[in-house]
C-alpha cells in the first residue's frame, strides 16, 4: 500500500480541479496554466518521493501514478492505464527497457497524462516516456540527458560516430551497444520502432533519429575521441528552443541548467557513472 494518505487527501482536490482547468484552458490561458503546472507538479512530486511501492504506485485517487527506477522488462503498465484522464506521471528514472518504456508511454498519451519529472530522467525515460503525451513539466534542479539506450542492462551504453552524411549535410552519431549489435538485436530495434509508430506520431522532424542530438553536440562527442570514436557512458542536454522544435509534446523546464558546471553539480549529486555534455 502507498504511504502518506494524509497527504494525499490534501492533494486530491488541487488535482481535481487542476486537471480539469488544464484540459479547458491550456493555449488559452498560458501564463495561469504554466503557474498551475509548476504548483500541481511539486505537489505531486512532493507525494511521489514518499510512495512506499517500487517501481510503480498509484495514488488511491488515481490522479498520480508514479516511476521511481530503472524501466525493467515487462514492466508493469497497468497503473498507467488506469489513470484518470488528464491525470499526472510522476517519473524519476535513468532509463531502461526500450520496449517497456514505449508501453508506458502509449498509455499515458490515451490518457492524456502531463507528464512531471523530478532528479532524473535519462536514456529510455528522456527518449520515450518525457514525450509520451501533450505535456511534461521539468522540475528545477531534474537532470534530462538523451543518450544511446542498450537493451541488455549489463552493457554500458555507447554512441559511434559515423562518417556517412545525414539530411543537413553533416555526421551523425550512429547509435550502437558498446559491443557491435547481432543481427538479431539490430532487427528487433528497427521493428520495434517501426511497428509502435513512437516517433513518428510525436515527432515534428520527418528526418528523426533516436536519440536526439544536434550538429554542437555532435562536434563535442567527436572531439572527446578522435581516435576510438566510441563514446561510452556519455549523455547530452538539448537546448529547450531546439527541443520544440523536433517534438510535438509541449517541454516546459522551470530551470534549464546555466551552464557546464551546473550539469557537472547534477551528475555528481545523481552519483551518475557517466558524462553529460551541455547544449549552450
Amino acid at each position: 500500500m502507498i504511504q502518506g494518505r494524509t497527504h494525499l487527501r490534501s492533494l486530491t482536490p488541487l488535482l481535481s480541479g487542476a486537471v480539469a482547468f488544464l484540459l479547458l484552458f491550456c493555449g488559452q490561458a498560458g501564463a495561469q496554466a504554466s503557474l498551475l503546472d509548476k504548483e500541481v507538479a511539486y505537489r505531486a512530486a512532493d507525494y511521489c518521493r514518499g510512495a512506499a511501492v517500487r517501481p510503480i504506485a498509484l495514488s488511491d485517487d488515481q490522479t498520480v501514478p508514479c516511476l521511481d527506477g530503472r524501466i525493467e522488462k515487462e514492466t508493469e503498465v497497468s497503473a498507467a492505464r488506469r489513470l484518470r484522464e488528464g491525470g499526472l506521471f510522476v517519473v524519476r528514472s535513468a532509463g531502461g527497457d526500450i520496449a517497456s518504456a514505449i508501453a508506458l508511454a502509449n498509455a499515458l498519451r490515451e490518457r492524456r497524462a502531463m507528464v512531471v519529472v523530478y532528479d532524473q530522467c535519462l536514456s529510455s525515460c528522456a527518449n520515450h516516456l518525457l514525450i509520451a503525451s501533450d505535456r511534461s513539466y521539468v522540475l528545477k534542479g531534474a537532470l534530462v540527458a538523451w543518450g544511446y539506450e542498450s537493451s541488455d542492462p549489463a552493457l554500458p551504453s555507447c554512441a559511434r560516430f559515423a562518417m556517412e552524411k545525414t539530411q543537413d549535410g553533416d555526421c551523425r552519431l550512429q547509435r550502437g551497444s558498446c559491443q557491435p549489435l547481432s543481427a538479431d538485436e539490430a532487427q528487433w530495434r528497427e521493428t520495434l520502432l517501426a511497428q509502435s509508430g513512437f516517433y513518428k506520431e510525436r515527432m515534428v522532424d520527418p528526418y528523426f533519429e533516436p536519440p536526439p542530438d544536434n550538429r554542437y553536440l555532435r562536434k563535442v562527442i567527436e572531439s572527446l575521441y578522435p581516435d576510438t570514436h566510441a563514446y561510452h557512458h556519455i549523455g547530452w542536454t538539448l537546448l529547450p528552443r531546439y527541443v520544440a522544435r523536433l517534438f510535438r509534446t509541449r517541454i516546459v523546464y522551470e530551470s534549464y541548467p546555466e551552464g557546464r558546471a551546473e550539469v557537472d553539480e547534477m551528475v555528481a549529486r545523481l552519483r551518475l557513472d557517466m558524462r553529460v555534455i551541455y547544449d549552450p
